[in-house]
């Protein structure tokens, strides 16, 4: 059985950045960015302030042959 409602403390954005293999790690305007481009995408409220936000890698990925570093993103 599923919740109708999203339990407290579940993330409200989510969000993967990908930058060329090697290169620096996204600033944090660009990180928050995706977040606020994912708030819009699913009808959320902006965030109040800086809002905490969580930032994960980077992970090692191949997307059509090329060699990228992902890092996920996301608030709480």
């Amino acid at each position: 059985m599923y919740l109708s409602v999203m339990p407290s403390g579940t993330p409200l954005a989510f969000a993967l950045v990908r930058v060329r293999r090697g290169e620096p790690r996204p600033s944090e305007e660009v990180l928050r960015r995706a977040l606020a481009e994912d708030r819009e995408r699913l009808g959320l409220p902006r965030a109040n302030g800086a809002a905490e936000m969580v930032v994960a890698g980077p992970y090692a990925v191949l997307v059509d042959g090329t060699e990228l570093d992902e890092y996920v993103v996301w608030d709480r």
